[in-house]
Formats: structure tokens, C-alpha cells, sequence
């Protein structure tokens, strides 16, 4: 029991594609989670659009239900949504700012090794606008271990990839969390999230966090309403993120928080249908907002 508390207490930030499912209790089979948030215009740095603004958004909501196998391996589902928004009005290669993905995913999670947590999760996202598995669904697979090397300290190791598109790729999951008193935690894993979070009151903690904008693995998206060449064409959005947040947290069950912050810049990447041609659209730094929830029960 000792071992589980502690794997516990080392919840990592969740994304719509690679969830820690620390949420998972035999006594509270469902987990609702969402979250929302929004940059400021990024003036655009590329040529021919150069002085024009990006106004990214992103957001995610999903349900789990989660039950157990035996006292040490359950089963959690999940169904969800993410969003994109691309308000761009000097968009040279499509007019569509709006992209929705359903997500359906099964993950098994286990504690059957001393001191291991181990997750095996595989699910697929498509567009919502045309449910066409062929053309915009991309399927990702995940394993992902958590070892206990100290009662303060637990050391991360797997890999994430997905297909789709006409993309593949592959990340190593590396990294550490290490809880050196009651009120700090540090967490250092790759790709996932590198944050300090501070417990400054009952149930109140405010975090320091290094992520990104475009979810940590650059998903492919189809285009919509896409011009020439580029009419079934495929984009990738990205930014590196620094944020400081606040948040309400009662007992795993319950969470409530916003955060700003600020991006170092990124790009958008348009390719035509067949995943060639592709052309980087650079914009500068820019503030952003976010708000989160989740509820167990």
C-alpha cells in the first residue's frame, strides 16, 4: 500500500493523447477533465505574411471509466475531444480556423511489479467534421513506467508514437519526479512536462511549468477548406511555454485552476496532401491564459 500512495502523489499534467491515469480508484470509477486556452496575436515573421497575426487556441475535454481486474491491474476508457483554433485572417493556404478531433482510447494500468506503475494505453483521434478514418484518423500508442527509486523520488521511462496523415513518429518518455518536503515537488519528464509545484495552503498549490502549445507530440490535422495544392492538405502547430498557475486541489477528487503565460515563439507547418511541399510560418512570442478542471466520482 505504501508504494501506491507514493506512486499516487506523483501525478504528472495530462493531454488530451497521454493521460498518467493517477485519477484510477476502485471507489470512483469516473474522471471528467477539461481545459481551455488561448494566446494573444503572434505577429507572423515569414514571408509573403509577415507582420500578420496568429491567434491560437487549443482545448480538450474527455471522460474515463476506469474499473479494476484484480487489486493490482485495471482497465480505464476513454472518450473525448480536442480543439484547435487557427484565427488567421491572412492565411495563405486555407480559410478553415476551426478544428474539432474526437478521441477514443483504452489504457490498462498496472502495479503488478514491485515499485513499477506501468501504463500500456492505445487509442486514435479523427476530425468530427468528417469522421473519414482513412484520411484524417491518427492512431497513437503509449508505454510508459514510473520506478519508485526512493520514497521521494520516481525515475520515468517508455516511448509515445502515432500514425496518421501520412506522418509517423516516435518520442522517448525520460525523465524524474522528486517531492523533497511536504510543500515542493520538482517533476522533470520528457516530453511530457518539466514543473515546480508548491503547496502553499490546504488544497492550494501554484506550479511554475515549462510545456507547449500544439500538444506535446505536434499532432497532423487535416485542412479544411484548403486552396490548390493544399486542399486535403495536412498542418502542424507548435510553441514551447513557460506558465505560472494557481489551482484548488481536494484530494485527487477534485480540481479547479488558471494559469498565464508566455510563449517563445513557434510555427506552423502547412504540407500538401501527400505530407510534401511543406512550408514553416514563424510568429514572435506571445501571452497567453489557460483554465482546467477535473472531478472524480
Amino acid at each position: 500500500m505504501k508504494t501506491r500512495v507514493a506512486l499516487l502523489s506523483s501525478c504528472l499534467l495530462t493531454s488530451a493523447y497521454a493521460s498518467n491515469y493517477c485519477f484510477v480508484d476502485k471507489e470512483h470509477p469516473v474522471h471528467v477533465e477539461g481545459s481551455f486556452a488561448k494566446a494573444a496575436g503572434a505577429k507572423i515573421t515569414t514571408h509573403p505574411v509577415k507582420g500578420s497575426r496568429l491567434h491560437y487556441a487549443e482545448g480538450d475535454g474527455s471522460v474515463y471509466y476506469s474499473h479494476y481486474l484484480n487489486p493490482e491491474n485495471a482497465l480505464s476508457w476513454q472518450l473525448g475531444v480536442n480543439y484547435v483554433g487557427l484565427g488567421w485572417d491572412q492565411n495563405p493556404r486555407f480559410r478553415e480556423n476551426n478544428y474539432y478531433y474526437g478521441i477514443a482510447s483504452l489504457a490498462w494500468i498496472s502495479h503488478s511489479i514491485d515499485k513499477w506503475r506501468w501504463i500500456l494505453n492505445g487509442g486514435v483521434a479523427v476530425d468530427t467534421r468528417t469522421f473519414n478514418f482513412g484520411q484524417s484518423g491518427v492512431y497513437y500508442g503509449m508505454l510508459w513506467g514510473r520506478y519508485q527509486q526512493t520514497e521521494n523520488i520516481g525515475l520515468h521511462l517508455g516511448f509515445f508514437g502515432y500514425y496518421g496523415s501520412k506522418n509517423g513518429y516516435v518520442l522517448p518518455i525520460l525523465g524524474m519526479d522528486w517531492k523533497w518536503s511536504p510543500h515542493w515537488h520538482f517533476k522533470a519528464v520528457f516530453p511530457m512536462d518539466v514543473s515546480l509545484d508548491y503547496l502553499f495552503a490546504k488544497h492550494w498549490h501554484t506550479s511554475a511549468i515549462f510545456s507547449s502549445f500544439g500538444g506535446p507530440y505536434r499532432f497532423p490535422r487535416r485542412l479544411h477548406e484548403g486552396e490548390g495544392r493544399y486542399k486535403n492538405g495536412i498542418f502542424e502547430v507548435y510553441a514551447t511555454t513557460v506558465e505560472l498557475d494557481l489551482k484548488f486541489v481536494q484530494k485527487e477528487i477534485f480540481k479547479v485552476g488558471a494559469g498565464i503565460g508566455w510563449t517563445f515563439g513557434g510555427w506552423l507547418l502547412i504540407k500538401d496532401a501527400q505530407n510534401h511541399h511543406g512550408k514553416y510560418y514563424n510568429y514572435d512570442p506571445a501571452l497567453y491564459g489557460r483554465v482546467f478542471a477535473a472531478v472524480t466520482f
